[in-house]
């Protein structure tokens, strides 16, 4: 095991209880929101495959003012996330929507078998005229 793969280390110490015990709880959540809006924005951003400078474009902005809208410390107005919603196609409360985790409830799995025993049978599917009839086969495969 590297350093690299160990878990990090809790540091605790009094200076730090205290100044995190001074945080307001209207600052908390000012930090909390900002943090997660840009993290929203960067995981819609990288879900339509494009770059920050691509997204710049598309709401008429400099990339670097796109970095400091990632960087979960910009004060966004309700002017600028019109514009960035106008510009993905969504509304302003999609912006702090969490995207809806998605469930697969169907796969499909192919398996190819290369050798199939004499005294095994299997079933195959015809569909050739539309219906699904099935019929097996004892193979005669070694």
């Amino acid at each position: 095991m590297n350093d690299n793969d160990k878990p990090a280390r809790k540091y605790s110490s009094p200076l730090i209880k205290k100044i995190l015990s001074e945080i307001p709880p209207i600052m908390e959540l000012q930090v909390h929101t900002k943090m997660t809006l840009a993290a929203r924005l960067d995981d819609i951003i990288t879900a339509r495959g494009w770059s920050n400078g691509e997204f710049a474009k598309k709401v008429n902005k400099n990339p670097s003012e796109i970095s400091k809208w990632l960087s979960g410390t910009h004060n966004f107005t309700i002017d600028t996330l019109a514009e960035i919603a106008l510009a993905l196609n969504m509304s302003v409360a999609e912006l702090f929507a969490p995207e809806p985790e998605q469930v697969i409830n169907k796969v499909h799995v192919i398996i190819p078998v290369k050798n199939v025993e004499q005294s095994v049978r299997y079933i195959t599917p015809v569909t050739a005229d539309g219906n699904s009839k099935y019929y097996s086969h004892a193979s005669n495969r070694k």
